[in-house]
């Protein structure tokens, strides 16, 4: 039931995008680039939550616990990173690169996410090759 749940979501989700990328691309503006960088992130970003649940649950199926020492280490270290880099993006990157504040904090909130995400991922990697 969970995965039809997870189908539904994500089909609605793809759904939704396509009409705001139509509505974007009618109204060729400048800011509009941004906002279909923006949009597509947010789209692969649901894409690769989407396949982390169906991970999960086929995990949690086959008699895994849902968290371990080692899941709960990473997520600590990993975050611990992400905070640092996204502490470093703020100051550095985003002093003069966007034209309005709330350009500046939805790209830094994204960004932030991005860096999250890569660094989980490494993280796994190095934890996993010890």
């Amino acid at each position: 039931m969970k995965t039809k749940r997870l189908i539904l979501i994500a089909s609605i989700m793809i759904m939704l995008t396509a009409w705001i990328v139509i509505t974007v691309g009618q109204k060729a503006t400048v800011s509009s680039n941004l906002y279909l960088y923006i949009l597509a992130f947010v789209v692969l970003l649901g894409i690769v939550l989407l396949a982390n649940v169906n991970k999960k649950n086929k995990e949690l199926k086959e008699g895994q616990p849902a968290e371990n020492e080692l899941s709960t280490l990473i997520k600590y270290k990993a975050g611990y990173l992400a905070y640092m880099y996204s502490s470093y993006m703020w100051l550095f990157i985003f002093k003069d690169k966007f034209p309005t504040i709330e350009s500046i904090i939805g790209g830094g909130i994204l960004c932030s996410a991005l860096i999250f995400t890569i660094t989980k991922y490494r993280v796994k990697r190095t934890m996993n090759a010890k």
